[in-house]
């Protein structure tokens, strides 16, 4: 009866190591096919990044030309050409309170070391009493 039940064991073994094959390779091509995916997407970003860097470039030329009234925008660019105005405003502004800050920092490290220059060197030890 041993024998008999054999045959049919070695039948289901190579059935389940055929289907552990077929699992196998759709499993690599589909890992391949998302790495294809992955490369695509990772090569549409740095083309995008590329875009938008030489568009950049392209925008702060224009506006150097308009800046030295080399070029004229049509009107209809007026509400650009304001936020542009308006943006590098609050960049000057923002520029201008970080020099503030800092040239008060200078000062009060001057003031400082002013006042240590003139004062003797003092121990930070405390002197015995007198009794």
């Amino acid at each position: 009866m041993a024998d008999a039940k054999q045959p049919e064991l070695m039948k289901q073994i190579q059935e389940a190591f055929r289907q552990a094959q077929e699992q196998l390779t759709h499993l690599r091509e589909e890992v391949t096919r998302t790495s294809e995916l992955a490369r695509l997407n990772s090569q549409g970003n740095f083309l995008q990044m590329e875009k938008d860097k030489v568009l950049r470039e392209l925008g702060e030329a224009v506006w150097r030309q308009v800046q030295k009234g080399k070029l004229e925008l049509p009107p209809s660019l007026a509400p650009a050409v304001k936020a542009v105005q308006a943006a590098e405003q609050r960049a000057q502004v923002h520029a201008q309170e970080i020099t503030d800050i800092l040239q008060e920092g200078e000062a009060a490290a001057a003031r400082l070391k002013g006042k240590n220059d003139t004062r003797p060197q003092t121990s930070l030890a405390s002197k015995p009493k007198r009794k």
